[in-house]
């Protein structure tokens, strides 16, 4: 062999990682989710991943694995190969208060690989409207009057400790009942199953229909989504201190190159002033962070979740 065709030879073996990195993504990208179709975190990670699946070049699909708080999900991306491939649409309740809440988790939340922050959930305290109460204070009456008559659903972290310290603080009864998806949740407490619900911003059509009743907003000011509904300081509770949050992850060591090129394009798709109207429907108050900052919250909250599950009483399953 020559020096001339040595010289191509070796120029070809170091071109082809850089062309391959280059062509990322150059397959369809699975888009994993904690939660069932049609709840806030579901419609919001469709909506990010159409405008992705444009400026990426590739289809983003949407995988949903709900169940366990999110470890059927987590598991999910801790196991797939990290190439850019699997990215999960990840919330405080799998990133950050899943050690709080099992005993046995199979994988560290902490290893995922942050990519970026997209924003803050904004829940909001409901009930069914045939329930005589229309405050949190009269909520927590009705309940010391009525021991063993209510039953709150859930389907994330968020909605099984807020009504725990709600009803700790109230002295009164309220048993969380576990639901997989927040969809069917919603479900039974219109139909009168449950008669309480800390829930997104899937819940406003409903209070408009008459169907639900808002109480008051979780978070430390008011949604314009539901601008009537006073926050927890206003109702003369205590403010819930951990940051329901939603973001972008991937598994360890997620390649610089995959890194780098999704969180510029979930930027830039939080920039668009129609993707964030439509993510802003769902009550999400958008906050996007760098993948640094995203990672910085992840590893507060989880301080913050050990410390609220040590005072709700919850003792990990």
């Amino acid at each position: 062999m020559n020096i001339s065709v040595k010289i191509l030879f070796l120029a070809a073996l170091l071109a082809g990682p850089l062309l391959a990195h280059a062509q990322y993504p150059s397959k369809p990208v699975r888009a994993v989710v904690a939660f069932g179709t049609g709840g806030a975190t579901d419609v919001i990670a469709r909506i990010i991943a159409a405008s992705m699946s444009q400026s990426l070049g590739q289809p983003v699909v949407i995988d949903n694995k709900p169940g366990a708080d999110g470890m059927i999900a987590g598991g999910e991306v801790a196991r797939s190969a990290p190439d850019g491939y699997t990215i999960f649409f990840a919330t405080s309740t799998q990133v950050s208060a899943l050690p709080s809440l099992r005993k046995s988790v199979p994988f560290d939340p902490l290893d995922f690989t942050p990519i970026a922050g997209i924003g803050n959930f904004s829940f909001f305290w409901a009930v069914h409207p045939d329930l005589p109460v229309k405050s949190l204070k009269e909520l927590a009456e009705y309940g010391r009057a009525n021991p063993g008559k209510l039953n709150a659903g859930s389907s994330s972290a968020t909605a099984t400790i807020a009504p725990t310290l709600l009803a700790s603080a109230g002295k009164f009864q309220l048993q969380v009942v576990p639901y997989k998806s927040e969809t069917t949740a919603l479900n039974d407490l219109i139909s009168g199953r449950i008669q309480v619900m800390l829930i997104t911003g899937t819940l406003a059509q409903h209070v408009r229909d008459g169907r639900a009743r808002g109480l008051a907003t979780l978070l430390s000011k008011r949604s314009k989504t539901l601008p009537d509904l006073p926050t927890m300081s206003e109702a003369g509770m205590a403010p819930f201190p951990a940051v329901p949050f939603m973001g972008l992850f991937g598994p360890a060591k997620l390649p610089r190159e995959a890194l780098e090129r999704l969180s510029r394009e979930l930027a830039a798709t939080l920039a668009n002033p129609e993707v964030r109207e439509r993510i802003e429907r769902q009550a999400m108050d958008l906050n996007p962070l760098s993948s640094e900052a995203m990672g910085a919250l992840a590893r507060e909250q989880t301080e913050v979740w050990r410390r609220l599950t040590r005072e709700a009483g919850i003792v990990p399953e």
